[in-house]
């Protein structure tokens, strides 16, 4: 199944070879058909193609630092939306709101105890009468 695979890339202004290395390792993986820079900062990369998106991602980070997996979804070109659509699409937002997050746990960690030191001066109370 053809997907559409998003990862958001950490470019460093206009680099190049950061871009060509990308693209090399992107089309390097079997079944890619395509691959382009999208963004507003040129900093996506969309892979088309029958591609484990998870291996992509994690090859790209190991080569070039950051990479986030932004979004997966099938490869299609721009479909018009039919009329049942927006119902459903509707539907589905009204189910979200209905549903709620269950419950976090949180969990208090004791503060670290500091050592309290007496420092008692042996000096100033001396027991001997005569001096």
């Amino acid at each position: 199944m053809k997907q559409k695979v998003v990862i958001r890339l950490s470019l460093n202004g206009n680099d190049r070879k950061y871009r060509t290395k990308a693209f090399k390792i992107a089309v390097s993986q079997t079944g890619v058909e395509s691959a382009a820079i999208t963004g507003d900062g040129k900093n996506q990369l969309e892979v088309v193609g029958e591609v484990d998106a998870a291996t992509l991602t994690s090859l790209l980070r190991k080569n070039l630092g950051q990479a986030d997996l932004v979004s997966v979804g099938p490869a299609g070109g721009d479909k018009k939306p039919t009329a049942a659509a927006p119902a459903t699409a509707t539907a589905a937002a009204a189910a979200a709101v209905v549903q709620s997050q269950p419950g976090s746990y949180y969990y208090a960690y004791p503060s670290y105890q500091y050592p309290v030191y007496q420092v008692t001066d042996s000096y100033g109370q001396s027991n001997c009468s005569i001096m």
